[in-house]
């Protein structure tokens, strides 16, 4: 508010601001008080002050006469009255609620510590069981510390001992679990007996090896012992073959019509009366594994001249006995049938009972097989597991009486994820693989 002869006054944000003209007197009325605040004499004067709510301010001079007033909005509670604006007020919102916010922090933080303590508490014992497991130095107790060592590092338990276990496992893991890299050596290019040749299976009757190439038609026969090759079948003798199979110098193939004997000539031995199999020879008689009907037939087999007679088709299973054999991809004989299946399962099969191998030990867990070898002259079950390039070894038989198939070393190789086949001697001291127009080689 303003007068010329007095002066003016302005109320603004809590705060009043007056001046004063010569002559005036500025007098403030606060409740039942009254106070001078300032009184002008011969110049024009000024003055500052905050504003309480309700105060009145009084500017005279003569008869001339400015009054202004504090008049804020004020708010009426339950009991009693706040200033909108009263800082206090917003001092003590903030307060509680940087109370409330260390509460929070403080519990969850103590949460957090409680969860840390009972990890730290659970990681020791679990760290404290797989260096105990280690020390045993067995496969499977290595295998099982291996496992939770890993286990915990990946959970974030820091320790010292755990680094150290860790390192002690990665150091010692190939010879605790068996576990040999190797390196492939040419033994034989097949190609350089007829071009383009690409084996793709191999069957073999002591020492030597018959070698199919379905796409050209053609079986090469290798000696292992002295690395001597030729060429024993050709197109005219395999029309239609999809396996062979060999008995000392005798070679069969398994066709849509039927069971051939394609030596010197292709001579049919037995007609088709079977599904979809997989076939055998072993102690000259031949063994079908029917993967529709189930059934292993055999077809005993006797000498008439320079080839063999065959019966006619039997059931070798134990009476009673059922089994699925959807799955089986390669099967050799030393005595008992041995089973190979896509899944990776192996069954042995002795006077037509089964039995199933667990490979106690291995490291990883078969999962897609492509071939399984042995005789009756190895100690040991080879089995070519190409996606992982390796080659796994079973142990056969056991001291005392118990049960063979566990798990007894494995053989490690890049160039063997293209291996198709495999024959081993132990006699060569040689694991020899097909690959391609090669076979290769690595001594175990």
């Amino acid at each position: 508010m303003n007068n010329k002869l007095v002066g003016n006054a302005k109320i603004t944000d809590g705060f009043v601001y007056i001046i004063a003209e010569k002559g005036t007197t500025v007098t403030l009325i606060r409740g039942l008080n009254k106070f001078l605040l300032l009184k002008s004499t011969d110049q024009r004067q000024s003055v500052k002050g905050k504003v309480l709510y309700g105060d009145v301010y009084v500017l005279e001079n003569g008869e001339n006469k400015l009054t202004v007033k504090d008049e804020r909005t004020i708010y009426v509670n339950k009991d009693p009255i706040y200033d909108a604006t009263s800082e206090k007020r917003k001092t003590t919102f903030t307060v509680g609620v940087l109370i409330l916010v260390i509460l929070v922090v403080s519990v969850i933080f103590g949460i957090s510590q409680k969860n840390k303590k009972e990890f730290n508490k659970i990681s020791e014992e679990k760290l404290s069981n797989a260096i105990t497991n280690y020390e045993l130095l067995t496969r499977e107790s290595f295998t099982e510390a291996k496992k939770t060592a890993e286990e915990l590092k990946e959970d974030g338990y820091k320790n010292e001992k755990l680094d150290e276990l860790l390192k002690n496992i990665y150091e010692n893991e190939s010879d605790i679990l068996g576990e040999i890299k190797v390196d492939l050596k040419e033994f034989l290019d097949l190609s350089l007996q007829t071009s383009g040749f690409n084996g793709e299976s191999i069957t073999s009757s002591g020492e030597e090896m018959f070698i199919l190439d379905r796409e050209i038609k053609s079986v090469i026969q290798v000696d292992l012992s002295t690395k001597k090759a030729k060429i024993v079948a050709g197109k005219d003798k395999l029309d239609g073959v999809m396996l062979i199979a060999s008995y000392e110098d005798k070679l069969f193939s398994l066709t849509d019509g039927g069971i051939y004997q394609i030596n010197n000539e292709k001579t049919k031995v037995k007609d088709k009366d079977w599904d979809d199999s997989l076939i055998y020879i072993y102690s000259a008689n031949i063994y079908l594994i029917d993967k529709t009907a189930n059934q292993v037939f055999r077809f005993s087999g006797s000498p008439q001249g320079k080839n063999l007679s065959f019966s006619d088709k039997q059931e070798w299973l134990a009476p009673g006995i059922e089994m699925d054999f959807s799955k089986v991809k390669d099967v050799v004989i030393d005595g008992s049938i041995w089973l190979l299946s896509s899944s990776g399962k192996v069954t042995k099969l002795t006077n037509g009972n089964p039995t199933a191998i667990t490979m106690k030990g291995i490291i990883d867990e078969i999962t897609n097989p492509t071939a399984i070898y042995t005789n009756e002259e190895l100690k040991n079950v080879y089995i070519l597991d190409k996606d992982n390039g390796r080659v796994v070894v079973l142990e056969k038989n056991l001291p005392a009486g118990r049960q063979g198939g566990n798990f007894k070393m494995q053989y490690k190789s890049d160039a063997i994820k293209e291996a198709k086949d495999l024959v081993v001697s132990e006699k060569e001291n040689k694991v020899v693989l097909l690959i391609g127009s090669k076979l290769m080689y690595f001594e175990p």
